[in-house]
């Protein structure tokens, strides 16, 4: 048995675990000898990050459940399967033009799915989450640089359900339901992991620009178009 799983490391429940920064968060609880159990419908990632996960850590195993976290009753059992004291959780659509086109989809992912994995939460005691949000719940910017007192003022559906998702937090925890929450609110994460194994690969056309670089770089792409000078 690898001794990233032995039975006393503390377990973390990881939605989108196999995603871009999910997956280099995973590689950090193991380093730190926590295992990750790692919840990934993989619309947007793929079964070999997880494989990559373990060829960077050394870990022999990681617990994946492949869910959708709109399903109550596999984030309940996962939780208890796992025994899990914590969730920290990416999963979710992310894509500002998308959520315009298409924002029903992304209330529905991204709200509707942080219900159900809280839900699941209270049902099982696990008190703490970190929840994964965005800078774009700051929308135009009244002061620069931004504050984390910033008024929030989301100008997009995708930023919207950020928001709702922390004015959620916001209340559970001053409930007294038992659930302490932290936000982490990002503007662009780039990069990869030092190895090159793992970073930001996205199923289909990516929506950000370090992805097309990445891409092209490795050949995956003939070229990178430049708009405007």
């Amino acid at each position: 048995m690898s001794k990233f799983m032995q039975g006393n490391s503390k377990r973390i429940l990881v939605p989108g675990g196999a995603g871009y920064i999910g997956s280099h968060t995973c590689v950090e609880l193991l380093n730190r000898g926590y295992t990750p159990v790692i919840v990934d419908n993989f619309v947007n990632s793929s079964m070999a990050a997880i494989d990559r996960i373990c060829q960077i850590t050394g870990a022999n195993d990681v617990p994946v459940i492949e869910a959708d976290i709109r399903d109550t009753e596999a984030m309940i059992g996962a939780l208890r399967e796992h025994e899990c004291e914590a969730v920290i959780h990416f999963a979710g659509l992310k894509a500002v033009g998308e959520s315009t086109a298409n924002p029903l989809d992304y209330y529905s992912n991204n709200v509707q799915g942080s219900l159900s994995l809280l839900d699941a939460m209270k049902q099982t005691g696990v008190g703490h989450i970190v929840f994964s949000s965005s800078a774009t719940v700051y929308g135009t910017p009244v002061s620069l640089p931004y504050t984390e007192d910033h008024p929030l003022a989301p100008t997009n559906p995708y930023g919207m359900t950020k928001y709702a998702v922390e004015l959620m937090l916001n209340d559970l925890v001053a409930s007294g339901a038992g659930i302490n929450a932290g936000i982490l609110r990002y503007f662009n994460p780039i990069g990869a992991h030092p190895t090159g194994l793992i970073g930001e690969d996205p199923n289909g056309v990516p929506n950000n620009l370090m992805p097309f670089v990445a891409q092209v770089a490795v050949g995956r792409r003939p070229h990178l178009n430049v708009f405007g000078n």
